[in-house]
């Protein structure tokens, strides 16, 4: 089946009985950002040097606020529920869970991101870990996404990765479980200031990133959905670094398209802003407002580097999607697919390309 069968694009060029020089011209004379906003003006918009310190982003929990997280847990287990039970109503936090709904609300209409700190991970066992961290992003986002066709729904990150979004949840959730002896920073950039950027110095790669000639999923990378601007893409999928289903390497991008990458990477590291992790942390990002990468590190026996990634969404405050991203984002949470809780680290060596829902 062909990308554009699985994710159809946004751009009707008219009838199908066109010849194909016909819908070539239309397709490269249309201006697919015409009418988008000169410059985005929102809290979304910032870059690393507006954070003068942690304080702006790093919520500490206090002792009252751990012993309320141990009371939850304790409650939880003895309702003697499967792990993946846990909800805020069985998980209660009766003053750090307001915090809590606070900061989902500025996680989708504020800077897009925040760190809970305070935690130690070596006080709980791997299960309960886990189930703290479903407890505390209960309060974030009800609904959690599979990461793959299998159904899997946690993911132990290990690896460093330029600058990207996951393909297709609302927010990208992470459990610090292990630093490194050195690196491994978490690296948040947001695309409100990219775009920002892009409309000021270089229109026409926006036109480039909004075209939907992208071969990975045959769409844009760059959306704008009733005035909220949303970049979307994983490098390693769209420049040709994995093999399709058949084994055969996929098309490169053009110069063209290779060059609004770059631009995309380089102003993402011109405004990043790093996130020093510390075990225990969870740290909670907007998908579809920032981009992420992780930094490389070096690992010893006695410090190793371990994320666990979760994939939320909270229906009440979720983006409206552009339509070409509705069914991959359906697919993340369907319901109907059975979750397999992969809490012990058990990477997998292989995937379809299909099959992979992020990097």
């Amino acid at each position: 089946m062909p990308p554009s069968a699985l994710y159809p694009t946004e751009y009707d060029l008219g009838d199908n009985s066109l010849s194909k020089s016909k819908r070539d011209f239309a397709f490269n004379n249309q201006d697919p950002v015409r009418g988008w906003p000169g410059r985005l003006t929102s809290a979304l918009s910032w870059t690393g040097s507006d954070f003068v310190n942690e304080e702006q982003f790093v919520h500490e929990l206090s002792v009252q606020d751990k012993a309320e997280i141990d009371n939850a847990l304790a409650h939880f287990k003895d309702l003697e529920l499967d792990g993946s039970a846990v909800t805020a109503s069985n998980f209660p936090l009766p003053g750090l869970g307001d915090r809590l709904l606070q900061l989902a609300i500025d996680l989708h209409d504020g800077k897009g991101f925040f760190v809970l700190r305070g935690l130690n991970p070596a006080d709980y066992s791997p299960e309960d870990n886990i189930v703290i961290f479903l407890g505390i992003s209960s309060y974030i986002a009800e609904r959690r996404g599979k990461q793959d066709e299998a159904g899997n729904m946690l993911c132990q990150s290990y690896a460093a990765a330029a600058f990207h979004t996951d393909q297709f949840p609302d927010i990208l959730a992470l459990q610090t479980h292990g630093c490194a002896a050195k690196g491994g920073d978490h690296i948040i950039a947001s695309s409100y200031k990219i775009y920002n950027e892009l409309a000021a110095t270089r229109p026409d790669l926006l036109k480039v990133l909004a075209r939907p000639d992208w071969f990975f999923d045959s769409r844009p990378l760059l959306f704008n959905q009733n005035g909220r601007v949303i970049l979307n893409f994983g490098r390693i999928h769209v420049v040709g670094q994995e093999r399709s289903d058949n084994g055969e390497s996929t098309p490169q991008p053009s110069l063209q398209q290779l060059e609004a990458l770059d631009a995309v990477q380089l102003l993402a590291e011109q405004n990043q802003l790093r996130l020093a992790m510390q075990p225990g942390d969870l740290t909670f990002i907007n998908n579809f407002a920032l981009l992420h990468a992780r930094d490389g590190f070096e690992d010893t026996e006695e410090n190793t580097r371990h994320l666990v990634r979760m994939w939320l969404k909270n229906e009440r405050l979720a983006w409206q999607l552009p339509h070409t991203l509705q069914k991959g984002n359906y697919r993340t949470f369907d319901d109907t697919v059975e979750e397999l809780w992969n809490i012990r680290p058990a990477p997998r060596v292989a995937f379809q390309v299909r099959e992979k829902f992020g990097p």
